[in-house]
């Protein structure tokens, strides 16, 4: 019977040692602004419309695309770093 105290005893002192403590952690240093990890800018426009229309082109080509909001305040269209060339022959721009 004792046996069976000092397990659990010690199933409760591990158990409270594993879950004790920040769950959080701390919080990931901020990069900069307009670092959009694995996705590079085909385009920076103006205007949510234009890059919208871009994105939907891009699709119906068959590029995964998505838009953003720099810091600057201007539109970004983004994709994959390998298919960086495509995009642009696509959008009609120079590689």
């Amino acid at each position: 019977m004792l046996v069976v105290f000092v397990v659990v005893g010690l199933l409760v002192v591990l158990l409270r040692w594993t879950f004790s403590g920040s769950a959080v952690g701390n919080p990931p240093e901020p990069g900069r602004p307009d670092d959009f990890g694995l996705l590079t800018p085909v385009a920076i426009v103006d205007s949510a419309d234009e890059a919208q229309r871009l994105r939907a082109l891009l699709a119906e080509a068959g590029v995964r695309a998505t838009r953003t909001v720099g810091s600057d305040g201007r539109h970004h269209v983004l994709v994959f770093a390998a298919e960086v060339d495509r995009a642009r022959n696509i959008a009609g721009w120079p590689t």
